[in-house]
């Protein structure tokens, strides 16, 4: 994982998939019927990725930065006899930043989970004083989830909408659902009157939230030493 080898936040991993996402999306939507634009978006992909990294890892903390020799020493190292430039990172950066129009308010499922987890925590303790989950384990247990749920996030999401590649990503959709998994997991007990809350508070069925839950539990639970 390129985020781990640079040391990033997981608030600043999840910025960079959305930054790249966000970014191919519209550049194959742009370029889609181009074999020419395809073929330099497959050949410059571990670029592209690395430069989302170094942008994300500016938007987190800026003094922490991941400087120009860093991507171009990951380059070099990845690309043998083909070497990188600071003038190819540059450009690339404008790229990506041009083709997502400056567009970088993403909404983060780390964010979402954040807020929710703070309404369910007040929602219980009005309705089940006796039976507060631990909220620290549940935290922890919804940030082990989501990091293994974004590396199968394709997969997961490819299996739940029926299709391998038609579907879009619902960032709310996607945090209730780990949330539902998380509690599964830390405390099953509540996981009916929890579901009852988060479908009603976020507007999305309980079929729905049952569903993508499933789909999560198959992928990422249920592999050997994902959740320890």
């Amino acid at each position: 994982n390129l985020c781990k080898v640079f040391s990033l936040a997981p608030e600043a991993r999840y910025f960079a998939v959305e930054l790249f996402n966000s970014f191919a999306n519209r550049y194959i939507q742009k370029f889609a019927k181009r074999r020419d634009k395809m073929i330099e978006f497959c050949s410059k992909s571990a670029l592209y990725i690395l430069v989302c990294i170094q942008i994300s890892s500016k938007m987190s903390s800026h003094y922490k930065s991941i400087s120009q020799h860093s991507i171009i020493k990951q380059m070099n190292q990845a690309n043998g006899q083909k070497r990188v430039k600071k003038s190819d990172i540059i450009a690339t950066e404008i790229e990506i930043l041009e083709t997502v129009s400056y567009d970088l308010n993403f909404l983060l499922p780390l964010d979402v989970i954040d807020i929710l987890l703070f309404y369910l925590q007040s929602y219980l303790r009005e309705k089940k004083p006796e039976s507060l989950p631990n909220c620290s384990k549940l935290k922890e247990t919804c940030s082990t989830i989501l990091e293994m749920v974004y590396i199968r996030q394709y997969t997961i999401l490819a299996k739940f909408y029926g299709t391998s590649g038609q579907f879009v990503s619902d960032q709310l959709l996607l945090s209730v659902a780990v949330i539902s998994v998380a509690l599964f997991i830390v405390d099953n007990d509540l996981s009916g009157i929890v579901a009852e809350f988060l479908s009603e508070k976020c507007h999305i069925t309980r079929e729905n939230i049952l569903r993508l839950s499933c789909v999560i539990i198959e992928h990422v639970v249920t592999q050997p030493k994902a959740i320890s």
